[in-house]
This record gives structure tokens, C-alpha cells and sequence, in this order.
């Protein structure tokens, strides 16, 4: 399901944002790392491709 965007803030992760709740990279960012919006990163792959 689409959701609003959100992307990591763990220096380590990809710099991507995601937009689905079913995302597998965008579901192992734990809440603590987790932030609304874009950051002007590109949309990760998985969430292009659904």
C-alpha cells in the first residue's frame, strides 16, 4: 500500500526514500532511524517497481 514518503537517517543505508508500507529495504528501518519526506533522495527500487 502506498504511504507517505520517508527515508533513514542511518549514515549507513542506501540514500533512498520509499513510499510503500510493504518495501522490503523501507521495512528494515527501525522506527528510531526512520523520517518523513524525501530528503531530495531518489525513490528506492523496490518502491519503483511495485
Amino acid at each position: 500500500m502506498r504511504v507517505a514518503a520517508y527515508h533513514s537517517i542511518n549514515p549507513t543505508d542506501p540514500d533512498v526514500h520509499h513510499v510503500h508500507d510493504n518495501c522490503p529495504s523501507g521495512q528494515q528501518i527501525p522506527a528510531h532511524n526512520r523520517r518523513s519526506g524525501t530528503n531530495n533522495w531518489p525513490l528506492c527500487k523496490h518502491c519503483r517497481d511495485m
